[in-house]
């Protein structure tokens, strides 16, 4: 294709219009500059073949911009294209735009032309001092060369170099404290045979690079849709040949209300974790593309029709003190070092105004996030012959948290496997069933009531409890059982952590013996997504809660108790929808305590775990 050729530009721009545009009229996109062997067809058929592509659509659209400014417009060039090319999008998160500082904008390129436009014209609705990192095609375009930084995605090693220009200015202009826009996969997205559906090309490496040294803030954006089958058909013949075909699909993105979803600026302390550019650029990509999952709505409890019964009266504490006083001295399990905390493991039976209280914070708790069973309290059949660790603060008279245990070696052998709570929820195999009678203790419905949530000392406190109880009961060497991911989480995040256990945490071998009754396969990133953790994200939990929190805000990252359980070296055999318990994901966990690194071993059992 031979691309078009920068003209003299006027000193004399059109009134209203930004400085640098030239004055020159005629066509901006001419059939024949295209292609120049149509130079021998008559007019009729020149001017038809210009129609089909959509070049005298942008050529009219392009003469009413020019218009406007001659007439004192003092809209920019973005706004009126989207204006006289019907260009139509929802906004979302333009708040998220820093307006001051360098700061690059990057996003995906489902389109073409198009996404230039209404990426522009969302951005400078914050900003002027923006610049954009465009094709070398498009410098014909006269009303945006202002705005733009050139580049060549179609040419060769001289491209390369004629390239490093354009890099230069990039850096510069960000130096001053600009605002770039990129899109850094440099062309409009393709088919991808692998993924079944059209995807982004590979993103530059060069983007995140030149962001980092600029310390310029990087904020993702997403952009909906994709181009026309004929489009993707001559991209897979000959990808350059598809180039004149830009204009009409800006013709066919006329015809379609878009979305554009602007995301926060990725945290600093990611970038830091980071560890090369190449790392930076998979998750600047994961970024954008996590801004496209829909917020399914998921029903809560409650959300089925049946009223919400108010919650019991709580029982009173001294009633609860007298019973935790009246427990043999081996109850206690573990005394904090400021006297307050102390932590228990007692039958239903010794304690029934506890288990009573025990019941109302749990459905109290659990309600705060959108779970819970909707009744007066959270009691079922299980809490009879289950163990209960319970967490009591002796100052505040008050339960701090609660864990329910089931030993399994018990349970098994006289009520057989339905006996166990988590088995209900999952169709698992005899051998594993097995595997988990002979030395395994189910743990489940834990909580930390509202006002502990956020001391660093209460979950630490409580998993200090469970040490020290396994300390007195050896026999049991794994611990297993379902961490939830609340409903309240957003498809996104849900399907993130979803896809992250699966990557980096999941039990392949003992895996194929347990299925969930309620598959949440539906919950997981699509494929080209997934891809992309492997070097974004490397298996660390901190840059998944840090992505975590990026997408929910008011720093919700990953459940604690799941990150608990990952520190303690747990692995996921499956994945289930509870959807009568406020829609939430259980992941089915299984620690062996062999594989928990020794240092947190250490911690939680103390001295004692070197001779227990």
């Amino acid at each position: 294709m031979q691309e078009d050729t920068p003209t003299e530009t006027s000193p004399t721009p059109p009134q209203g219009a930004p400085e640098g545009v030239p004055a020159e009229q005629g066509k901006i996109m001419d059939i024949e500059k295209l292609a120049p062997i149509t130079r021998r067809f008559p007019r009729f058929l020149r001017n038809g073949i210009e129609n089909w592509l959509g070049l005298s659509y942008f050529n009219r659209a392009h003469d009413a911009i020019v218009a406007d400014w001659a007439a004192g417009s003092q809209e920019n060039f973005f706004r009126l294209a989207c204006k006289h090319l019907t260009l139509n999008y929802e906004l979302d998160g333009v708040e998220n735009i820093p307006t001051e500082g360098p700061c690059v904008v990057v996003s995906n390129h489902p389109h073409g032309m198009s996404d230039g436009l209404m990426m522009g014209d969302a951005v400078m609705r914050v900003r002027k001092d923006v610049r954009f990192v465009v094709n070398k095609f498009l410098w014909c375009v006269r009303g945006m060369r202002p705005y733009e930084i050139v580049v060549d995605v179609y040419g060769g090693a001289e491209a390369a170099r004629e390239n490093l220009v354009g890099l230069k200015a990039m850096l510069n202009w960000l130096k001053k404290g600009g605002c770039v826009l990129v899109f850094p996969s440099g062309s409009a997205a393709s088919y991808s045979a692998q993924d079944g559906r059209v995807i982004d090309d590979p993103w530059s490496k060069t983007i995140a690079a030149i962001a980092r040294k600029a310390k310029a803030k990087i904020v993702p954006m997403h952009i909906s849709g994709s181009t026309g089958r004929l489009f993707q058909w001559v991209t897979r013949l000959h990808k350059p040949a598809r180039v004149p075909l830009l204009p009409r699909e800006i013709k066919r993105d006329g015809r379609t209300l878009h979305r554009l979803r602007i995301g926060r600026p990725i945290p600093q302390e990611a970038l830091t974790l980071l560890p090369d550019d190449e790392a930076v650029t998979a998750y600047m990509r994961l970024c954008s593309m996590l801004l496209s999952y829909p917020n399914i709505e998921l029903p809560h409890v409650g959300d089925n029709g049946a009223p919400l019964r108010p919650i019991a009266p709580q029982e009173a504490p001294a009633d609860i003190e007298r019973e935790l006083q009246a427990l043999p001295p081996e109850a206690l399990c573990y005394e904090h070092d400021n006297g307050a905390l102390k932590v228990y493991a007692a039958r239903a039976e010794q304690i029934p105004h506890t288990m009573r209280e025990i019941a109302i914070l749990r459905e109290q708790t659990f309600r705060e996030v959108g779970e819970g069973t909707g009744n007066e309290l959270d009691t079922d059949e299980y809490d009879a012959y289950y163990l209960h660790l319970i967490m009591w603060d002796d100052k505040a008279k008050a339960i701090a948290g609660a864990y329910r245990m089931g030993p399994t070696d018990e349970i098994v052998p006289t009520r057989g496997p339905e006996g166990v709570y988590n088995f209900n929820y999952f169709r698992v195999h005899p051998r594993l069933v097995r595997m988990l009678s002979e030395g395994g203790l189910e743990m489940g419905r834990a909580i930390i009531t509202k006002q502990y949530q956020r001391l660093p000392a209460s979950l630490d406190t409580l998993w200090m409890g469970i040490g020290r109880f396994l300390n007195t009961h050896p026999q049991y060497q794994m611990l297993y059982g379902t961490v939830s991911i609340s409903g309240s989480y957003s498809t996104a995040a849900r399907s993130l952590i979803h896809s992250y256990l699966l990557q980096f945490s999941a039990d392949a071998e003992n895996a194929r013996w347990i299925a969930p009754k309620e598959p949440a396969d539906r919950e997981r990133l699509r494929s080209e997504d997934e891809r992309l953790l492997q070097t974004a994200l490397r298996g660390d939990v901190r840059l998944l809660s840090l992505l975590v929190s990026w997408l929910e805000g008011e720093g919700k990252g990953i459940p604690v108790l799941l990150k608990q359980y990952l520190r303690l070296g747990g692995k996921m055999l499956a994945f289930n929808v509870d959807y009568g318990f406020g829609s939430t994901l259980d992941c089915f966990v299984v620690v062996h305590l062999k594989d928990t690194p020794g240092r947190i071993l250490k911690r939680y059992r103390g001295k004692e775990a070197e001779t227990a």
